[in-house]
């Protein structure tokens, strides 16, 4: 795909904006090797722990991430990585299997529990209602008593951050996996010479903040995104509540932005946005999907059919189109 999608309406305001706000993963960079190889580790290492099932294969293929991405409110990895666990505990909760092939072969499928969070509205606390329900009362027992989800993300955190980056990451020293953090793997996916001068810049991501400043360091964009335009989950709100855009726009003082996602739930943080009372009125939001996030192409009618102000194949080829438009104004 080489093509820009653009809301006809949407062309004639582009003009006056004075602010990009950035996803970071899939958009800024290539978390590929990184999220969501930690996300299906962490998974396959608690349940083969946890369980002292033998590993005969893979629970969680790294494709299959984009299910839940897809099924909406799993912003948070960590949330992600625990909705997937559960299933694969309340699996065997239910089968007794004791390998990790037959757990994934069992019952549920990943695409039929995402499809069935969807339906409910997405997110963690569905992905739980969803697998209580599956169970019945003893099995339910033996599922609560071995899903830890403080342990989960623990775990996560040390795939992610290795040896040599938990510490300053999440402060405390890897205690079950060593050597070097998936981090590493991080690739730009963003030419910095193309963000256009003059315009202020933010970050909106469900990125911790040290996670945040250790991308924007990546990817040589410490300096010019300020700390106070970087929009963490530690602030108070994740996407996709639509007021973490309205701390955005409190910390720049922009009057009209393009907000640049890879995923749903980037792009119903704008649409929540719009239903934030007067919240519009002080500034406009655009909402952006960059196809370069999991999946992405796959779903390009899905954005255009929810909302979305713009589509194009990446990062860079919207802000050129961008740069093209502030050029000739």
């Amino acid at each position: 795909m080489s093509q820009l999608y653009i809301r006809q309406e949407v062309v004639r305001t582009l003009p006056q904006i004075d602010a990009i706000l950035f996803d970071i993963d899939g958009v800024l960079l290539d978390v590929s090797g990184s999220f969501r190889q930690a996300i299906v580790e962490t998974t396959q290492f608690f349940i083969k722990n946890t369980l002292g099932v033998e590993d005969s294969g893979k629970l969680l293929e790294p494709e299959e991430i984009e299910l839940f991405k897809f099924a909406g409110g799993f912003n948070d990895d960590w949330d992600l990585t625990n909705a997937a666990v559960a299933l694969c505990l309340a699996k065997w909760a239910q089968s007794g299997a004791k390998d990790t092939r037959a757990i994934r072969e069992y019952g549920t499928s990943w695409r039929e529990y995402t499809d069935a969070i969807k339906r409910k509205g997405g997110g963690l606390k569905q992905a739980e209602i969803f697998i209580l329900e599956m169970l019945n009362s003893s099995e339910r027992r033996e599922f609560a008593r071995h899903w830890n989800q403080k342990q989960v993300a623990r775990l996560f955190q040390e795939f992610y951050a290795g040896d040599d980056a938990c510490k300053e990451l999440y402060d405390f020293t890897p205690e079950f996996v060593h050597g070097p953090g998936y981090y590493q793997t991080e690739k730009p996916l963003i030419d910095i010479s193309l963000i256009p001068k003059n315009l202020k810049l933010g970050v909106v991501t469900g990125r911790s903040n040290a996670e945040t400043k250790l991308a924007l360091r990546q990817l040589g964009l410490l300096n010019r995104i300020k700390e106070e335009a970087r929009i963490t989950p530690e602030l108070g709100a994740k996407k996709p509540d639509g007021h973490t855009l309205v701390m955005a726009r409190e910390a720049l003082d922009f009057k009209c932005a393009v907000y640049i996602g890879d995923i749903l739930d980037d792009l119903n943080t704008v649409l929540n946005y719009r239903e934030i009372k007067g919240a519009p009125s002080k500034a406009r939001i655009f909402g952006a999907i960059a196809l370069s996030g999991p999946g992405g192409d796959a779903h390009k009618r899905e954005f255009l059919e929810k909302g979305a102000d713009m589509v194009a194949p990446d990062v860079n080829f919207l802000l050129q189109y961008l740069g093209n438009v502030l050029k000739t104004t």
